[in-house]
């Protein structure tokens, strides 16, 4: 459980020093030409990776991998449709209701079999959704209907993409494996996507390809990590200690790019950590308990 819980926190980590390479270097490189870099990064980093254990990219679920990455990339450019069409911290929150969705997904069908609802882990995640909506400071406009609602399906797409790496970790897909055909499909869709909307490629000058080896590593590690999370633990955890890049980027901004924070903001990075570690102990005793039960019986 607790290692779980290290591998969410590791890739809420991983994404929110990703973001702030894509800040050193968004002038210079367009949102799409971006997600190209970064995945071709991921390609030939796995590709390396797997060279060197012996694990092998072959698999008899290539259908299954085709269905999560286009989710994922899908997911990718709602975002993108959105951000730049609504306010900041308004879309940041939006995208942040996935794990909203997955409890009520999961109280739902408790209510249905008439088993136990996680009601406590539930509470815990509202209330880290409460500490982002004080971190980020959200504002609604009239005219953003539709980019909301992009945020909502994009939310809803990524409780699929969750359920679908779930599954492939179910079937005994290494994470790495998973991974890799992400960035295979994101590397496609990039490379077409830059042509299409944004002109063509840039080529890397000395100054600028840290950054993009910056992102690709994060981006790449932040994959493998969540990857490993949600297919091998409890979701609803992962998905609350998910949480944790907002607390975390807004630690990086302040010590990368002086940003400053309100006492609100603080006390909501308080009550996501604090929603985070209940979580994970919650969770752990839960996990333990019902093994008990089941030595029991057994």
């Amino acid at each position: 459980m607790f290692r779980q819980s290290l591998w969410s926190i590791a890739s809420a980590a991983c994404f929110s020093v990703m973001a702030a390479f894509v800040k050193l270097v968004s002038d210079q490189f367009g949102p799409i030409e971006l997600i190209f870099y970064r995945s071709l990064f991921g390609v030939l980093f796995i590709a390396f990776m797997v060279r060197s254990t012996g694990v092998t990219l072959k698999t008899h679920r290539l259908m299954d991998h085709v269905l999560r990455s286009s989710l994922g990339i899908l997911s990718i450019a709602l975002w993108f449709f959105a951000l730049p069409r609504m306010d900041f911290g308004a879309c940041m929150t939006l995208t942040y209701t996935t794990p909203i969705f997955l409890a009520a997904w999961f109280i739902g069908r408790a209510l249905v079999r008439h088993e136990k609802a996680p009601w406590k882990v539930t509470g815990a995640i509202l209330a880290g959704f409460a500490g982002i909506v004080a971190v980020v400071q959200p504002s609604f406009a009239a005219d953003e209907a539709v980019p909301a609602m992009a945020c909502i399906l994009l939310s809803l797409i990524d409780m699929a993409v969750y359920w679908q790496m779930k599954r492939l970790g179910d079937m005994g897909e290494p994470s790495m494996r998973i991974v890799f055909y992400f960035t295979v499909f994101g590397t496609i869709f990039g490379l077409l996507g830059t042509y299409l909307f944004e002109g063509g490629l840039h080529l890397p000058t000395p100054e600028n390809a840290l950054g993009l080896l910056g992102i690709g590593l994060m981006a790449t590690l932040g994959q493998i990590a969540v990857t490993r999370a949600y297919a091998q633990g409890n979701m609803l955890l992962s998905s609350c200690l998910g949480f944790l890049a907002i607390p975390i980027s807004a630690v990086i901004g302040f010590i990368c790019f002086g940003d400053r924070f309100s006492a609100a903001a603080l006390l909501g990075m308080l009550l996501i950590t604090f929603s985070g570690l209940f979580a994970t102990v919650f969770t752990k005793r839960e996990e333990a308990q019902a093994r008990s039960e089941g030595k029991a019986a057994a």
